[in-house]
């Protein structure tokens, strides 16, 4: 991901505090646990004990190093055995001290296997571009909270189909989508008259993709032409410049909300065309809603544009 050093080595400090603070309450978690069950701050000793006292053994009689550590082993399953047994009793098991953590999947270090961890990823996104490029309503818009009874059974659309009938459509193939992210590639675009919930199913798909692990730039046409723009025409050294074309790019998963009520200009087909070519190639899932139709968009854009969408999206 394409960031100023600057911003990149904030948020390395910005790690450091959170998996400090989350290492005291780890601590604080199983402190509480072990003072109300002191048999597990034994074992946990007599585990350290065995391991010391095989180290030492294998020092003096390395040629017994075999039945040493096998020793060991026997001991070590025993301690452990009986903890997990206590821990049973209480309702828990060892990940549960985990809970402390914002990502158990890196322990909030960011980092897992030497690789950037998906939730450190997206905090670049979110440090150097705003609150993660997500609505301010996307923490209480989900899938669980989408309510198909506001839409009409009586009323229907040209193809026939009560208002109802066809937002549980759309609503299967975004639920499908997120679900499925990561598995199985694809893009899909929402196309309706504004009012339709389109932007409450990205939100939704939004917040599912993240709880999942991916990194997510979901943003409205207009700001993300104005900042393609804005760093295009950029007099700072490039060699620090925030590349928000290079993530736009590479994220995860590309949200446009909104697509043609920005204000058009000529730089503003190449770019749309651009962005859905280099994610189609590179596999790198889209979601576009907009208010306008095919012959709209082939209009405001271009043919190019309407094919890439046409062919390569679901809608």
């Amino acid at each position: 991901m394409s960031v100023k050093t600057d911003i990149y080595k904030s948020a390395l400090r910005d790690y450091d505090t959170i998996k400090s603070a989350s290492e005291a309450a780890r601590s604080d978690m199983k402190n509480k646990i072990y003072n109300r069950n002191p048999r597990l701050n034994e074992i946990d000793k007599e585990i350290n004990a065995a391991g010391i006292a095989a180290a030492k053994a294998i020092i003096k009689n390395p040629e017994d190093r075999e039945n040493i550590s096998f020793q060991l082993k026997e001991r070590l399953y025993e301690l452990n055995t009986e903890k997990n047994m206590i821990y049973s009793e209480l309702g828990i098991d060892e990940a549960y001290f985990d809970h402390a953590y914002h990502c158990r999947k890196c322990r909030d270090t960011g980092f897992v296997n030497g690789k950037e961890c998906s939730c450190f990823r997206q905090y670049l996104i979110k440090k150097a571009y705003g609150r993660a490029l997500l609505n301010d309503v996307s923490e209480h818009e989900n899938f669980e909270k989408f309510n198909l009874d506001y839409y009409s059974r009586d009323m229907k659309d040209k193809n026939g189909l009560s208002y109802y009938d066809n937002m549980r459509i759309i609503y299967t193939s975004c639920f499908r989508f997120a679900e499925n992210f990561g598995k199985e590639y694809s893009n899909l675009l929402l196309m309706g008259k504004t009012g339709l919930g389109k932007t409450f199913l990205c939100n939704s798909i939004a917040r599912t993709v993240l709880d999942r692990g991916f990194t997510v730039i979901y943003l409205s046409a207009g700001r993300l032409f104005k900042t393609l723009q804005e760093e295009q025409f950029s007099s700072n050294d490039e060699s620090e410049l925030s590349s928000f074309f290079d993530d736009v790019l590479t994220v995860d998963l590309l949200i446009i909300d909104d697509m043609g009520t920005e204000f058009p200009t000529v730089l503003t087909g190449s770019q749309l065309f651009n962005i859905l070519n280099e994610r189609i190639v590179s596999k790198r899932p889209t979601v576009i809603s907009t208010n306008m139709m095919p012959e709209g968009i082939k209009e405001l854009y271009s043919d190019r544009v309407l094919s890439r969408l046409t062919d390569c999206f679901e809608f």
